[in-house]
């Protein structure tokens, strides 16, 4: 008779501790943020939330929860680096007056405060691009449905989204459609090419490759991946949708990005997905604006 399986070790109540208090200041910074219009609230919540994710993450001795609290400090930087910049006069009267597509290009560029961040800290603790998933990746790996691979899946995924961006109906009640709607959109493509590879390169990178990675050595990959999703959600409630809508919405696309990731151990696919996404909503946006 075979001896059993040694069971899996549980992580310290500790390390586990140290992470929980760290999801819970990163999501109530991310949503002070968000909610309240002065920027001194913003910052004033924003900046304290990234000196205490750094704090724990220096007298937290177990290395996988002081690693994901490093990730959650660099992913709380950009909120109030925003705050802070958009609150000067000059530039909140600049972005109200600006094209959509040049104000989400502009917005979404702070976010690579963060990565700067992100980039310092792999480098000082020796996260790998192969640690972090920062790789090609099987393009064609199976999903998990059978029959199904990624091959097929992804395309289909980026169809959908595109779909349901395009139904809102701020866009379809505008009327345009056709040659009308490539008019309006085409002189405006490179720069929406640009404002959505910033921002799906910067959200991939801290909110999947980081994030997951870190904390899945501690709490294991399906409970990393939820937490993503959480954080990743509520950092979007005052989207496009925002509300509760908005959270579910992109918790689910954040869920489909990571699976994206996971099942082909890689970022090209969740990268592409989250491309056509930010095309799709500063595509409505445009349209729901000058339409």
């Amino acid at each position: 008779m075979s001896a059993p399986a040694p069971a899996r070790p549980r992580p310290a109540a500790g390390p586990l501790a140290a992470l929980a208090t760290g999801v819970a200041v990163t999501l109530a910074g991310s949503v002070a943020v968000q909610v309240s219009p002065a920027w001194q609230v913003q910052a004033g919540v924003g900046v304290p939330a990234t000196v205490v994710l750094f704090a724990l993450a220096r007298v937290c001795r177990e290395r996988p929860s002081a690693d994901a609290l490093l990730a959650l400090g660099a992913l709380s930087v950009f909120g109030w680096v925003s705050a802070l910049v958009t609150a000067v006069p000059a530039v909140s009267t600049w972005l109200g007056t600006v094209a959509v597509p040049v104000a989400f290009l502009v917005v979404n560029s702070m976010k690579l405060s963060s990565v700067a961040v992100l980039v310092v800290l792999a480098r000082r603790n020796r996260w790998s691009r192969h640690d972090l998933l920062v790789r090609r990746g099987t393009l064609n790996a199976p999903t998990g449905i059978p029959g199904l691979r990624w091959g097929l899946a992804g395309p289909v995924v980026i169809v959908a989204v595109l779909a349901l961006f395009l139904s809102d109906p701020a866009v379809t009640g505008t009327g345009l459609a056709g040659v009308e709607l490539v008019e309006l959109v085409l002189p405006w493509a490179p720069v929406m090419l640009a404002g959505s590879l910033v921002n799906a390169v910067s959200e991939e990178l801290l909110y999947r490759h980081a994030l997951i990675a870190t904390a899945s050595r501690l709490l294991g990959t399906g409970t990393a991946v939820v937490m993503s999703c959480l954080v990743f959600g509520l950092g979007h409630i005052t989207g496009s949708p925002g509300g509760l809508t908005g959270v579910l919405a992109t918790a689910v696309y954040g869920l489909v990005c990571a699976a994206a990731m996971l099942g082909n151990r890689g970022m090209t696919w969740n990268l592409v997905i989250h491309v056509f996404g930010d095309l799709g909503a500063v595509t409505a946006l445009l349209v729901a604006t000058q339409g």
